[in-house]
């Protein structure tokens, strides 16, 4: 389920009727956890949930926290990104097409209703429908899968093909049946279940609070139905997100004694909050990458951007540990693969590609270019048969993105290269996907599985993600075939030579991995922040954690 992380630009899950929110929602007590101590988690949010539903809340932080503790699917991801069991087990057949999942008994919804296979079956229904409002690419993966329950504890999926990163889509959170049955899939996005959420994770909402129309609150409570591997007697007995408009607002409440915790450090909270002791800072890396996507289509105005010494020379004119470090301050760690490090997939010994500026030049110069100025400018720059390299390396309009845009292009301005940096306000929509564009900062989110054929298999260069119109046909047919086959091996041999073809090609240029950061108060501990596929994955630990006394904060 690869995505791209573009300010912005997330596809329109939906808004929620105001009818739905000019209310203040207490849910009934139902199989509550009897906890160790009488304690409350209180959590700085930017931002506001629209629809606690597990088909709708992909695109939004604030929904994908709740849900996360609030509804789970039969499988889940673990700390490494890979699928493991959660309400269900699974068993492949040898040709990979048929996927028989068997159901775990004893679970149950918050209401106290057991989890089915019709529940499954309900759910992917739902997904599979033609007016589903959810995201486009999950719901074109589940049309093409035949779904049949065997019996009351068996459900069988039949793919069209093998597709070896079909599991991923079975984390998708269930939605009950018994309380569902009926909603037509068009309105699911506005139907009055999304604030009233009756899910069958570890944690229940028992409230949701309003202000004028916009959700102000969310408190979640424990719930004994949790499945296996949640600590099913955690410390704390209540779980409240606040809403507000923006993260200084976040700042500001817990200056105030407001929330216990704030779920985003910007580098910007950092300096507002550098000088405070109370509260306790924790990074870890997310499996999200940025990059210069380049394109390399001939009809992009820079014909230079197609060979490729010029991309190899562009990167190595990048100092991106120089820039790591001043203009991100540390937070992000030197990329040299698409692909994420410490999982199964990624290749230790993928070609890296150092800062020698002498080194680049030299290579333009092997390639045909000369440095001098080119009419009607005096500048000196490199060109070839009359042509300057010059192009326009476009931004997302955020502080951060800006920063790091402006740093590439100044040390490429030291290469002799022209450069104009351009934020917009809908990279993805505006100008990748038309191919619009010369180069590109651009965040991939590599969650789950890591198949890179989306975004860089030739097919997918004119109406697919591949926007910088990669065409090695031979790095084609690696990633091809391994989506085709599960054997782990194999699919590591042929992501291993993939890594090698596309460093050498270079269709992107890797700059760094982000790093996350979460702030929690000083009197709250056990606090464990493992590496992140989403933000929410932050509260993976939550059962463990300890919370001592806070002089003053306000309930």
């Amino acid at each position: 389920m690869r995505s791209l992380r573009l300010p912005l630009i997330l596809f329109v899950v939906g808004i929620i009727a105001t009818l739905y929110l000019a209310f203040r929602l207490v849910l009934p007590s139902a199989l509550v956890i009897p906890t160790n101590t009488n304690t409350t988690y209180i959590e700085g949010v930017a931002g506001a949930p629209r629809a606690i539903n597990p088909l709708l809340c992909d695109l939004n932080e604030a929904d994908r926290d709740i849900c996360s503790l609030t509804f789970v699917g039969l499988t889940r991801f673990n700390e490494y990104g890979e699928v493991v069991p959660n309400l269900g087990t699974w068993v492949i057949s040898s040709d990979g097409l048929t996927y028989t999942f068997k159901l775990q008994s004893g679970y149950r919804w918050h209401d106290g209703a057991d989890v089915s296979i019709d529940d499954v079956l309900f759910t992917t229904s739902l997904l599979q429908a033609p007016e589903f409002p959810g995201r486009p690419d999950i719901a074109a993966l589940w049309r093409t899968v035949k779904v049949e329950k065997q019996d009351k504890d068996t459900i069988i999926f039949k793919l069209r093909e093998p597709y070896a990163p079909f599991l991923d889509y079975t984390t998708i959170g269930l939605l009950p049946e018994h309380i569902l049955s009926g909603t037509v899939p068009s309105q699911l996005d506005k139907i009055p279940f999304n604030l009233q959420p009756v899910g069958n994770g570890p944690w229940r909402v028992t409230q949701v609070g309003t202000s004028g129309v916009r959700v102000s609150s969310v408190t979640l409570e424990p719930f004994s139905g949790a499945i296996s591997g949640i600590n099913k007697n955690p410390n704390i007995s209540r779980l409240v997100f606040r809403y507000y408009v923006n993260p200084d607002a976040v700042a500001d409440a817990f200056r105030n004694g407001d929330i216990d915790g704030i779920n985003t450090i910007t580098p910007e909270l950092a300096r507002r909050l550098n000088e405070r002791n109370d509260l306790t800072i924790y990074s870890t890396k997310q499996t999200h990458v940025v990059s210069l996507f380049i394109n390399q289509r001939r009809d992009s105005g820079v014909i230079a951007l197609s060979e490729k010494n010029v991309r190899q020379a562009l990167m190595m004119a990048l100092d991106r540990s120089r820039m790591i470090s001043e203009v991100l301050e540390g937070r992000a760690v030197l990329a040299h693969s698409l692909f994420i490090p410490d999982t199964w997939a990624y290749n230790n010994d993928v070609k890296q590609y150092g800062f020698d500026l002498n080194k680049a030049k030299q290579l333009l110069r092997d390639t045909g270019y000369d440095f001098r100025a080119v009419a009607p400018s005096p500048v000196e720059v490199w060109q070839k048969d009359g042509e300057a390299l010059a192009f326009t390396l476009l931004t997302p309009d955020d502080p951060t993105r800006r920063a790091v845009a402006e740093s590439v292009a100044a040390q490429w301005r030291e290469l002799g290269v022209r450069v104009n940096v351009q934020p917009v306000r809908n990279l993805q929509r505006d100008f990748l996907e038309s191919r619009s564009y010369q180069v590109a900062l651009v965040e991939v989110s590599m969650d789950g599985d890591p198949d890179p054929y989306p975004l860089w298999h030739p097919s997918q260069s004119v109406r697919g993600q591949n926007y910088t119109g990669y065409n090695n046909k031979q790095a084609g047919e690696l990633i091809e075939t391994a989506r085709t086959i599960n054997d782990r091996a194999q699919r590591i041999n042929l992501y291993t030579k993939f890594q090698e073809a596309f460093s050498e090609d270079l269709p992107a240029i890797p700059l760094y991995y982000t790093i996350y950061r979460y702030g929690v108060a000083s009197h709250i501990s056990n606090v464990q922040l493992p590496p992140l596929t989403y933000s929410s994955d932050r509260l993976r630990s939550l059962s463990d954690w300890t919370i001592g006394t806070r002089a003053s904060r306000r309930q």
